[in-house]
């Protein structure tokens, strides 16, 4: 049976066919009326290796798995049985498949989500490479070896509490925190599933492990004039110092300034189109410009017109400036103002 444009069907016998996809893919159905209603049941695909062999018993045989035309007779007889007892046997099929999605153990869930969350068709929900992986490595760390064979029943509150404090001790108050993240949200996407179970991590709470101070804050007006005249004296590239005020003015990450290209850049809307593949949250992110931000850009574009990206490397115009050179700048402009911090101290002190 060859692959056509159109998918066909091919007749055997007692209503059971051969359903030919378009992809070449034989699966071999059932056609049935239970009630009013007309349902399908995939017996199984068909297997071409397997009619060299002798068909198996019906007891190792189930719906949807590889088989010869002989085996896929033989789960017919077992479909019509359901039927004369007035059972569907496509919904007891799917029953076994969430009763087998239900006795997952957590390691299989942990599977599931982080597919679900790579997956592009996720849209809203997809994960970001980077944090991906690093859930996958905190997982593989921390998770797989005490939780990955539990069912998720056997996972209780107490357990996971006692766990993230030997992690804590172990690997650090981060970790502890992102793997007690972790397994509340692979417990809330089996829930989305359909799976009834209690989520232990929401009884958990994160402030129970650690909490965490704030590294950065905010700069004040007075320090961010004292920031912006100690850039303007840095010893270092006018078009490096004005790349610092944009990405002050705003307020996007290093990195997002540096992957920049002028095709992101509509003067006409006043606006920078950052894309998805560039954004941590793994969306587009439209960035409003200001006067000052757009005077910027004009600038750059006069120094750089014959590179696509905003601020190109000092060496080689095909290729932006790279994340320390950023680094260094800032690091030049705070000196200065370590530098000149006696100073002021001391002419402060001299005043009347």
């Amino acid at each position: 049976m060859k692959a056509r444009d159109k998918a066909y069907k091919v007749s055997d016998r007692d209503g059971l066919y051969a359903y030919v996809a378009p992809s070449g893919s034989v699966s071999l159905r059932y056609d049935y009326r239970i009630g009013k209603r007309r349902e399908t049941l995939t017996l199984g695909r068909y297997d071409a290796t397997a009619s060299a062999r002798v068909p198996r018993p019906l007891e190792v045989l189930e719906f949807g798995m590889g088989v010869s035309l002989a085996e896929a007779r033989l789960l017919l007889s077992q479909a019509k049985r359901s039927l004369e007892q007035g059972v569907s046997p496509s919904r007891a099929k799917a029953e076994k498949k969430a009763a087998e999605a239900e006795a997952l153990t957590f390691g299989k869930w942990v599977e599931r989500y982080l597919e679900f969350k790579g997956d592009p068709k996720s849209k809203g929900e997809q994960l970001a490479d980077s944090t991906l992986a690093m859930r996958r490595s905190t997982y593989k760390r921390a998770l797989e070896k005490p939780l990955g064979k539990l069912m998720l029943e056997e996972i209780t509150p107490n357990r996971l509490a006692t766990l993230c404090d030997d992690i804590k001790a172990q690997r650090g108050p981060a970790v502890a925190v992102h793997a007690r993240e972790i397994v509340l949200m692979v417990y809330r996407h089996a829930q989305r599933k359909g799976i009834e179970v209690s989520n232990p991590a929401e009884r958990v709470q994160a402030s129970a492990i650690a909490r965490f101070e704030p590294r950065d804050r905010a700069l004040s007006p007075s320090e961010l004039r004292l920031f912006l005249a100690a850039l303007d004296r840095a010893p270092t590239m006018p078009t490096l110092r004005l790349a610092v005020r944009f990405v002050l003015l705003t307020g996007v990450r290093k990195g997002e300034f540096i992957g920049a290209t002028w095709d992101e850049i509509d003067f006409d809307s006043e606006t920078w189109t950052i894309p998805s593949r560039r954004m941590k949250g793994g969306k587009p992110h439209i960035v409003y410009l200001c006067d000052q931000a757009l005077d910027i850009l004009t600038t750059l574009r006069s120094c750089f017109s014959a590179s696509r990206y905003l601020h190109p490397g000092r060496y080689d115009s095909d290729l932006p400036i790279s994340d320390a050179t950023l680094n260094r700048v800032i690091a030049m402009a705070i000196a200065s103002i370590r530098n000149d911090a006696p100073r002021l101290h001391a002419l402060h002190r001299a005043r009347p």
